[in-house]
């Protein structure tokens, strides 16, 4: 039976790479620094065919070495701090992916393009969701508006909402808001999206009462709205006719707002 410790023994492990099977066999061959595949299988009731098969991953991963001896070939348990490298490694794919990404979807744009069918609706339910709307916002071209009733951070992570005013900054993404806040209080450290790609004015509840968050982009028009129990709701609609209405009427409420007074690099702003 496997202890609690061991237990989260695997799942600290499984980030790097592993599946339980394998850290199973690596933390086996830790504790008992050498053994066969046959220890290994009797010792972890693991058909020996099967162990084979996982030890060549782990080999493959440089965690695990092989070794001939009299005895017949027997296995040792690489270092923990070759971790570091399979780290290392994983960096540099990920380095390799960001450099291909844009290759890859643009051809994949045209496959897209190509069977486009006309307008649509997405929906979107919970914290997900609501994070994939958001997410959505960086296919913006120039800028985006909203309606705002909350800053990201106070329906996603604040390091998710970091990251992504970090893309918007990035992408050179202008960010015009409207709210019925009086006072934004400080909420980022993305100091150059405050100054540069941040635009907030205050409207009167009297001329509109924002109740959900609202974003025009493109030729897309989406809302998230909150329901009862935390529960979020959203939707997108893409279609340009739409899109371009409300973008015609944000731009008239737009001329009638207050423009609010930035205090300081983080956001703060006042009328």
């Amino acid at each position: 039976m496997m202890s609690g410790q061991t237990d989260n023994l695997f799942g600290l492990l499984e980030p790097f790479g592993l599946d339980q099977e394998e850290a199973k066999i690596y933390l086996e061959l830790l504790e008992k620094k050498v053994a066969t595949a046959l220890g290994l299988s009797r010792s972890l009731s693991i058909g020996r065919t099967k162990v084979y098969r996982i030890l060549d991953r782990l080999m493959e991963k440089e965690l695990v070495v092989q070794q001939l001896d009299s005895g017949g070939f027997k296995f040792i348990a690489s270092e923990p701090k070759q971790l570091e490298l399979l780290l290392v490694k994983k960096e540099a794919e990920l380095m390799s992916l960001k450099k291909t990404l844009p290759q890859v979807v643009e051809m994949l744009q045209t496959k897209v393009d190509s069977g486009k069918s006309g307008s649509k609706i997405l929906f979107y339910r919970g914290q997900e969701g609501l994070s994939q709307v958001n997410w959505n916002m960086l296919k913006a071209k120039g800028e985006f508006l909203s309606y705002e009733v909350a800053t990201a951070d106070a329906y996603i992570s604040q390091s998710e909402a970091e990251k992504l005013r970090q893309e918007i900054v990035k992408k050179k993404i202008i960010v015009r808001t409207l709210t019925n806040k009086t006072h934004q209080k400080p909420y980022t450290e993305v100091v150059e999206m405050v100054k540069n790609w941040w635009q907030l004015r205050h409207i009167s509840k009297n001329t509109l009462l924002i109740r959900a968050d609202i974003f025009i982009y493109n030729e897309v028009f989406a809302v998230c709205n909150f329901l009862d129990g935390g529960d979020v709701f959203c939707f997108e609609i893409y279609n340009e006719n739409v899109a371009q209405m409300q973008r015609e009427i944000f731009e008239d409420l737009w001329k009638g707002a207050k423009e609010m007074k930035m205090i300081g690099e983080s956001g703060e702003a006042r009328i």
